[in-house]
């Protein structure tokens, strides 16, 4: 935990003293998913595969 703590201090100053481990914990999976979510926007979206008709039988 001294290490995430450590972490956090290095992506962003702390600017209160004592901050407890579940507070560190909720910014740090708060940094996460703000990543996350960046991700997702700059992946593009696939597009589904057309959908091919059936070949039409030659009538006998």
């Amino acid at each position: 935990m001294d290490s995430l703590h450590d972490v956090m201090r290095s992506i962003r100053p702390e600017t209160k003293s004592g901050k407890d481990h579940l507070s560190v914990f909720r910014e740090f999976l708060a940094h996460l998913d703000h990543l996350q979510r960046k991700a997702q926007a700059a992946k593009p979206r696939a597009r589904p595969a057309a959908r091919r008709k059936p070949a039409r039988r030659a009538k006998v």
